[in-house]
């Protein structure tokens, strides 16, 4: 008012100046107010991520929301997560400093993607997510007052590894009447609310039904199951990688899922992310189910242990005879044979040596088997579905045993050597090399005996894994005992060895035809690697095998002194890095390959699930399961002979009966939990389901009569 007044008292000289000078004024203010603008947003550069804030509008208006972008691009192959991160990780989680009354709002999420690591599961954003918050300014807010913000952002980034990361951001926004949007970022705006799920008005309810939880809402009209995934809001209410079976029948939905680790759940509703993929883009539709009261965590389903099953000293010996009979494995003896024929040669002259190798033999055995099986009852106590053979589960396990029976066959062959040779003396045994030789021989047979897991083990594996941890560990230990016994045996008894043809030439043509079973055992280990992951990675596995191969090759040649032999070593050195380079980032598939229409000679398999199963015994329909897996020796033997024999089919088509597989070849926890109530911690297992009555696990080793006397007699 008093400018006014001396304006309008003013000569118009006066007025000129006066006016020039709001002029300058203005042009100087310009620069201020593009850098105030610019301070309104902020950028954080780390290792994993790049992280920027922006705002909506260019001001604060009183009682107002002004929403931000947080705006994050991460590098190729990594991911941040979900408000419910899966398994384990950290979310995006702001911390403003704001002016008193002003109100930050949550951080809204684009809808999730389900992201495998190894056995576990992540509910996380990959690429360049952008998540939307707001804060509200008070009716009280003034017009021309300036506000400072600031935010402390933290988020966990993960591929193989996980980081942790933070930035902090400022900002000074004015307050106006009204607010004017950014035009500059309204795409940005639009791209991030449509990526938000949309929310689903659902007639939905979450309750407990058996050993699952069971979500049941009226399904949405361009519902397709196909690829469809439900993401718990909280937390650890179910199983984050567990499998889930979706039902449709009247337009109602039904999900059923594992338990997590929550052992209460309190709240009146369940909310969750539903996402499918419609006929004209990807759907995601968040909802709440409404709970009847407490949710209460399920027990297991009772197990029901085998037919017959026996105590723990039957076991013992079950386990013990079981590791003896692994000896005479493909894998296995040759490895064995070889070690225990070129100590024999030595034993008169060398006895202690040869009997501390025969101690440090049992050690390797006994130590692998107690760390496979520790870890095993280890992860179960914690929780995790698995069970013997687990680590076969994984491809980059899998291809390195390839790998190393690929070695152990050249080495037999003549391609290489290490160590004492066939007809070396009994100084290699006094060596260093010699004991630490005889240890991972020990632990090398037990890592390819694995897959071989035959009639008499199946009994005391699966007790091994429901009896307290203590008798649990014996049961392994026996087994590894067996295992070891013959070669044992003979390090203390060499006169023993004298019932073998006596050393000569022989013995030279002998270990290379060895070589072929081991070169079989290894094609076997890739043949399970196909199943478990796709053409890119078999392909690296087979390149890796050639380099393996010329590594070996190389090796060989580089013995002796020189530039030659450093330039060969490093040759070696380079090929064996190049194979193992891509078994870091070999993954699983995501589910199990037993496929709908799989064929068992003239009989045809459908794949396992409980909701299936479930079907069939309301339906009064008997059904067979074969729990198999593709690295599981026996279970191809079975399905090669046994079930694959025609009358078998015969039998199956004459009674009615289903045919279930339970490819357990990667990792499946629906699979492990229905193995588990049969006692059972791997396979082969054969479970029949009559039309009416309960099930019964079939005697092993499978026989042609078992089964159709299974079929056959339950139906007459």
């Amino acid at each position: 008012m008093a400018e006014y007044m001396l304006a309008q008292d003013a000569s118009p000289a006066t007025n000129m100046i006066m006016s020039i000078c709001r002029f300058l004024m203005a042009l100087l203010a310009l620069p201020i107010a593009t850098l105030s603008a610019a301070s309104a947003q902020s950028f954080v550069e780390n290792d994993y991520t790049t992280t920027e804030v922006l705002s909506e509008a260019d001001s604060f208006a009183p009682g107002e929301t002004l929403w931000f972008a947080i705006r994050q691009e991460l590098r190729p192959g990594w991911h941040v997560f979900w408000t419910n991160p899966g398994d384990a990780g950290m979310p995006l989680r702001l911390e403003w400093s704001l002016p008193a009354g002003y109100e930050a709002g949550p951080v809204l999420h684009p809808a999730p993607e389900y992201i495998p690591v190894g056995p576990l599961a992540s509910y996380a954003h990959e690429g360049a997510p952008v998540f939307l918050t707001s804060v509200t300014a008070p009716k009280t807010a003034t017009a021309g007052e300036t506000v400072d913000l600031r935010i402390h952002a933290t988020w966990q980034t993960c591929e193989e590894i996980c980081v942790p990361e933070e930035g902090g951001f400022a900002f000074s926004l004015p307050v106006a009447a009204s607010s004017s949007p950014n035009t500059a970022y309204e795409d940005i705006f639009a791209a991030a609310r449509k990526s938000l799920p949309d929310s689903y008005d659902a007639d939905a309810t979450f309750s407990v039904k058996g050993g699952k939880y069971v979500l049941d809402l009226a399904a949405p009209t361009d519902f397709d199951s196909e690829g469809a995934f439900f993401f718990a809001g909280s937390e650890g209410l179910i199983d984050a990688p567990g499998a889930q079976d979706m039902k449709l029948s009247d337009n109602r939905l039904q999900i059923m899922l594992l338990p997590g680790w929550i052992e209460n759940y309190h709240g009146p509703s369940v909310d969750g992310v539903l996402t499918y993929n419609a006929e004209d883009a990807p759907r995601a539709l968040s909802f709440a189910a409404k709970t009847a009261g407490p949710i209460h965590k399920p027990q297991s389903p009772a197990r029901v242990a085998p037919i017959g099953a026996p105590g723990l000293p039957l076991l013992l010996v079950f386990a013990f005879l079981g590791g003896v009979i692994l000896n005479i494995m493909p894998c296995v003896f040759p490895i064995v044979f070889i070690k225990a024929a070129s100590f024999l040669q030595s034993a008169r002259e060398q006895p202690n040596i040869v009997r501390r190798d025969g101690l440090l033999y049992t050690a390797g055995v006994l130590a692998t088997f107690l760390l496979l099986g520790g870890l095993l009852l280890a992860l179960r106590a914690g929780g995790e579905q698995f069970g013997w053979g687990f680590h076969l589960q994984s491809p980059a396990v899998v291809a390195l045993s390839a790998y190393v029976l690929l070695l152990v066959g050249l080495n037999l062959s003549g391609v290489f050597s290490v160590g004492e040779n066939l007809a070396g003396t009994g100084e290699a045994f006094a060596s260093k090399k010699g004991g630490a030789g005889a240890f991972f021989t020990g632990a090398l047979a037990v890592v390819v005996a694995a897959p071989c897991i035959g009639p008499l083990l199946s009994a005391p594996m699966g007790a091994a894994l429901l009896l307290p941890p203590l008798g649990g560990m014996a049961i392994f230990a026996t087994l590894g005992f067996g295992l070891a016994a013959p070669y044992l045996l003979l390090s203390f008894a060499p006169r023993l060895g004298t019932v073998l043809p006596k050393p000569g030439a022989w013995m030279a043509t002998f270990k290379q035809v060895l070589a072929f079973p081991v070169f079989a055992a290894a094609a076997y280990f890739i043949w399970v690697l196909a199943q478990q992951t796709s053409g890119g990675a078999l392909g690296a596995a087979l390149a890796g095998a050639v380099f393996i191969a010329f590594s070996a090759w190389s090796f060989e040649r580089s013995k002796g002194e020189g530039v030659r032999a450093l330039i060969l070593r490093a040759v070696a050195a380079l090929a064996a890095v190049l194979a193992l380079a891509p078994l870091t980032r070999m993954d699983a598939k995501s589910m199990a390959p037993a496929q709908s229409g799989e064929q068992y000679g003239a009989l045809t398999a459908i794949p396992f699930s409980e909701a299936a199963l479930n079907d069939y015994r309301e339906q009064d329909v008997p059904v067979f399961i074969d729990f198999t897996a593709a690295w599981c020796v026996t279970c191809q033997f079975d399905k090669l002979t046994v079930l694959s024999d025609k009358s078998v089919a015969d039998a199956f088509e004459n009674t009615g009966a289903v045919f279930m597989v339970a490819d357990w070849t990667v990792r499946d926890p629906e699979i492990t939990a229905a193995l588990q109530r049969f006692g059972a911690s791997g396979v082969p297992l054969y479970v029949y389901y009559p039309a009416s009555g309960e099930p019964s696990v079939l005697a092993l080793p499978l026989t042609k009569n078992s089964v159709l006397t299974a079929l056959l007699g339950s139906s007459s």
